[in-house]
């Protein structure tokens, strides 16, 4: 997951990309949320930007 929002930083990538890049897209769709939590989790909160109604954005830690 952190692969995949790193390739794509400072963009709004939707779930369902996400799901695709990573391989969870056979998954429930939470799979992929969960993921995005454990990656805030080792990145800090404020690195991982959630876009209501259109995914997530990685920023670039300044």
């Amino acid at each position: 997951m952190l692969d995949a929002l790193s390739q794509r930083s400072g963009r709004v990538v939707s779930r369902s990309e996400l799901a695709r890049a990573v391989g969870v897209a056979d998954l429930s769709e939470r799979r992929c949320d969960s993921l995005v939590v454990a990656v805030r989790r080792a990145l800090g909160a404020d690195r991982v930007v959630t876009v209501r109604r259109r995914g997530w954005m990685l920023l670039d830690a300044n």
